[in-house]
């Protein structure tokens, strides 16, 4: 496990960069010629967000000369922004946003849409972020390329409208990674590389660093390799939310004995989040030119990335706890939203939570371009992808008030006696709401803190990808002189998925706890979570049965001699723990340095009791997939003609297969009960299933004039359905109990998810219509229009569901969400986009995009949502000035309100808005000659927060501090 620095989220990044690549722009420009000349029958749209005046005019050349409808950017182009991942490179460019999670860019949106493939160089590319779960609340992520460094990049095309010759799987579109070309290298030797030295504001040191060596040994063969490493700290404020979904509205409870309508969260969780990531990544291009005719191209490309996250959160109690509402200073605005007042429940608590995480990956391909006739030509290729993502988790709470746990009496043991019996706090609304706790001493007194419970998960998932491929490329007679081109090809490619989730159980059998399945119980002496309110299970046998402890009958959680021990407080184990301060309370805290590896931490914690990884079968899944693709592809028009037409079809057929599990009729457990193990006998669930699509596309490029081209073009797309949907069992969630009644420090069941193996794919129709305006060389105008219909919407349902727990009933009624195959949506929107260089030396580029979209999705206030994702309103500038070795650029990227989903509980079902975001960055730069220049970037300079509410603007419901990055530095230019 490494060791990781620490440090705040507004951080200094003083940089002083060794060496850079000297021809990375003329290589980038050979490789996108490269590919539009394997690729001259795709329709491109290309944007360019060069910084240099020179590129602008070669940028609108190549814009105005291509025949694809894309997106680009080059390596120069990325190198111009303070960008951590190539997902961050692409944010500029019309129609594309994206997600961001603690102050990183994740996930690309291509028009708003999630269900995009990512390909290297045409096939795919796995980052080893395709499916993770985040968080002490297990929220599930996927397809996130933060593992991915930009310098790394030759460059990347965003395809928005497909070609039969492309790999199909985007519901959005295609984002293509190019990596770069040894052979477009000059002659001889090159070395290049950067260091960097940054700085955060606690005065600790982090480094970044990059290199490239290439070597052009002839006209035949060429080798290009590259490395990057880059060690980050954040620190951020956070506020959730999400991760109870126990919340409640009607008749909450008042002091003077009535009851108010209000939205009240189970909980909500006010954190202070500090994260480290440390990224290790490297690529080798090998280009030899095999003969006159034939061309052999070797890439291998890998990435590591450790992300180390470390919570400190306070739990404040809404709806739960016994939590009543002061009737005096209660003020409860519009939507019936809590907006100031005083509330006062059982218990206060501090979780510490410490996730360890890795994720590795490794592309592998080989390409042949075989010249077979001077009409025919051929290519051939091999790919192989592998991505494994690791994690282990720590959870600790502490409680700030007093709490009870067990040493044989009824009456049972009070640890922390010093604490006050109740939490009171005033609550003041906000986008990060402030608690004002009336006793905050109780937050810091030693013997008032006492460490209550404590428990480990990990996870795993491990992807392969296999894939072959031919591609032909049939040339038209001499006599018709390249009226047309014929492309055919087919493809075969495995991916298997397996992702495992499972528990670290105590057990407690060295203790004297029986084993249930001896006397015909569904339970095992194990346990998840160890605090010391359980007693022994055993309590729940008969009174006389053998080895039984000497406790009442059902008296578990009653007179039960203790059986999670010892009992600790920050009184009797200072050095467990640490002070933080989260939303400007101090409190005591288990020391998070301490449980950076967790397993060792519970162990120590507990010597004398054995642990060990048990599999959660209702979390872990496999999943096969068998592909076969075909397709045929006809361009017609030759490069002087002022039209060209393409059209063709791909036939895929896919063979799925899900395995998973359910849960039997008569249910065991290895652990205690349902919420303190995993299911030990599972049903296994195998879903195999066989679908065919049939992708057409057609597209046409007319110059109607010297200074005007119009595009247009239909397709038919396929996207895969999301993995964590196919394949999850049923998970549940619950939570103990402090409201005083039969069912006090039970365990109760308050929400749970589950997945569905016969979810079809994202299926839809599309068309795009453009017209282009150029002002010579140095301006564009274009308005674009496009149109999506999706005829397989994949959508989320939450229903009241009963599910076994501790209770003294047997179960609770909670909100359980499952997705399904939903009706279907519809996305149409307009896409401006403009730029201009200017003489005296300064210019800029602009875009808008306009979707409008409707969803199958709805709730209790809205019916036919947008699609989750899409913003109605999303625009990007650049203004940018260069003359005599001075250079400054600006860029601001802004999206609209956008809903992101619906958030059911109880009977209810609201749904979830991240508001507007706006992000600005910009760079300095000033060349003190032909190879040295210095610079200074900024990313987020106006540290914008991104924060999201629960259907009404005024009811928050996620918030994350902005996250401002700085860099000072210098670059260097050698090379061939």
């Amino acid at each position: 496990m490494r060791k990781y620095t620490k440090g705040l989220g507004l951080r200094t990044s003083v940089s002083v960069i060794a060496m850079v690549l000297g021809c990375a722009g003329s290589a980038a420009a050979q490789t996108a010629q490269t590919s539009s000349q394997a690729e001259p029958a795709q329709e491109v749209e290309t944007v360019v967000v060069r910084g240099y005046r020179a590129s602008v005019a070669d940028a609108l050349a190549n814009k105005r000369n291509s025949n694809l409808i894309i997106e680009s950017i080059t390596a120069e182009d990325i190198g111009e922004f303070p960008d951590k991942n190539i997902a961050e490179s692409l944010q500029r460019l019309p129609g594309i946003q994206i997600d961001r999670e603690n102050g990183q860019g994740t996930k690309v949106r291509i028009r708003g849409l999630d269900q995009n493939v990512v390909l290297l160089n045409n096939e795919i590319f796995l980052t080893g972020l395709e499916a993770f779960r985040i968080g002490e609340g297990n929220a599930t992520q996927t397809d996130s390329l933060e593992g991915v460094p930009s310098d790394l990049i030759g460059g990347v095309d965003v395809f928005k409208s497909p070609q039969s010759s492309l790999l199909e799987g985007g519901l959005g579109g295609i984002i293509n990674l190019r990596t770069r070309s040894a052979r477009s290298l000059k002659d001889g030797l090159l070395f290049a590389g950067q260091a960097r030295a940054n700085q955060s504001e606690d005065g600790e040191t982090t480094p970044s660093l990059s290199a490239t060596l290439g070597y052009r040994f002839s006209d035949r063969l060429a080798v290009l390799g590259s490395l990057s490493y880059e060690k980050s700290n954040v620190v951020t404020d956070a506020l959730g939310g999400d991760n109870r979904g126990g919340w409640q509205f009607n008749n909450r409870p008042l002091s003077n004995a009535t009851t108010r309508n209000v939205w009240s969260p189970e909980y909500r969780y006010v954190t202070n989040r500090d994260q480290d990531r440390e990224r290790l990544a490297g690529s080798i291009n090998v280009d030899f030119k095999l003969s006159d005719k034939a061309d052999l191209r070797f890439d291998w490309f890998h990435s590591n990335l450790t992300i180390l996250t470390k919570e400190a959160s306070l739990k404040f109690p809404f709806a739960n706890e016994n939590a009543t509402y002061g009737a005096t200073n209660l003020q409860i605005g519009a939507n019936n939203v809590l907006e100031s007042g005083t509330v006062t429940a059982n218990s206060a608590e501090g979780i510490s939570f410490v996730q360890n995480g890795e994720a590795k990956t490794d592309n592998i391909q080989l390409g042949l371009a075989w010249e077979l006739t001077e009409r025919l030509k051929l290519d051939l290729g091999a790919y192989h992808s592998k991505a494994d993502y690791e994690s282990t988790a720590g959870n600790n709470d502490v409680r700030y008030t007093q709490y009870g746990v067990r040493n044989g009496t009824a009456a049972g043991l009070i640890p922390n006696p010093t604490a006050p019996t109740t939490l009171v706090f005033n609550y003041r609304n906000g986008a990060f709401p402030t608690f004002t706790p009336a006793q905050p001493s109780a937050f810091t007194t030693p013997s008032s803190v006492f460490a209550k419970s404590h428990w480990v998960f990990g996870e795993g998932t491990k992807i392969d990808n296999t894939s072959v491929r031919a591609d032909f490329t049939l040339q038209a007679p001499d006599a018709l002189d390249g009226l047309w081109v014929v492309r055919f090809g087919a493809r075969y490619a495995e991916r298997n998925v397996d992702s495992e989730y499972g528990r670290y159980l105590a057990d407690y059998s060295g203790k004297g706890e029986l084993n249930g399945i001896n006397f015909g119980q569904n339970w095992t002496p194990l346990g998840y979570f160890q605090d010391g309110a359980i007693g022994y299970k055993s309590c729940e046998l008969p009174v006389g049965t053998p080895g039984r402890p000497a406790c009442d009958a059902g008296a578990r959680f009653g007179n039960s001699p203790a059986l999670i021990t010892p009992y600790q407080t920050a009184a009797t184990t200072p050095g467990r723990f640490e002070t933080v301060t989260v939303g400007g309370i101090q409190a005591l805290f288990q020391n998070r340095d301490q449980m950076e590896n967790a397993v060792d931490w519970i162990k120590s914690l507990y010597p004398s009791t054995p642990f060990a990884f048990y599999r959660d079968p209702l979390n872990s899944f496999v999943v096969e997939e068998k592909t076969k693709s075909g397709y045929l592809m006809l361009d017609v028009g030759r490069p002087d003609d002022r039209y060209h037409i393409n059209g063709g079809v791909r036939v895929i057929n896919t063979e799925l297969t899900v395995n998973s599990s359910g849960t039997p009729v008569a249910p065991r457990y290895w652990g205690t009960d349902s919420w303190n193990g995993v299911l030990a006998n599972p049903t296994p669930e195998r879903t195999v299933r066989d679908y065919t699509d049939v992708l057409p596309s057609a597209s046409i490029v007319y110059d109607a004039s010297d200074n005007n081209k119009i595009r247009a073009s239909l397709a038919r797309v396929v996207a895969r359905q999301n993995l964590f949907q196919l394949g999850e069992g049923s998970q549940y969630d619950f939570t103990r109990v402090s409201t005083p009644g039969p069912n006090l420090d039970r365990f109760a069941f308050t929400s749970g998810r589950g997945g569905n193996p016969n979810l079809n794919p994202f299926r839809a129709d599309q068309a795009d219509l453009a017209w282009e305006h150029y002002f010579g060389r140095k301006g564009l105008v274009s308005v674009g229009l496009f149109y999506k219909k999706i005829d397989s919407f994949i959508q989320t349902n939450t229903v009241p569901r009963a599910v076994a727990d501790g209770t003294v009933q047997g179960s609770t009624v909670g909100s359980f969400s499952q997705p399904t195959n939903g009706d279907e949506g519809s996305i149409k929107g307009l896409e401006l986009s403009a730029q201009y260089d200017f003489d005296a030396g300064y210019g800029f580029t602009a875009n808008y995009t306009y979707s409008d979209s409707e969803s199958p999705y709805s709730n209790d206030y809205d019916k036919n949502l947008p699609i989750p994702g899409v913003a109605k309103n999303a625009f990007n500038v650049t203004g940018y000035y260069e003359k005599d070795g001075f250079a400054a650029r600006l860029s601001y990227a802004w999206r609209d309100t956008v809903f992101v989903g619906n958030f059911g509980f109880d009977r209810y079902n609201l749904g979830r808005y991240q508001s507007a975001y706006g992000q600005l960055d910009g760079q300095l730069s000033y060349d003190i000659n032909d190879r040295f220049q210095v610079t200074l970037e900024g990313s987020n300079l106006l540290g914008e927060d991104a924060t999201e509410y629960l259907q009404f603007e005024n009811l928050p419901f996620r918030y994350l501090s902005g996250v401002r990055r700085i860099s000072l530095g210098g670059r260097v230019k050698f090379g061939n």
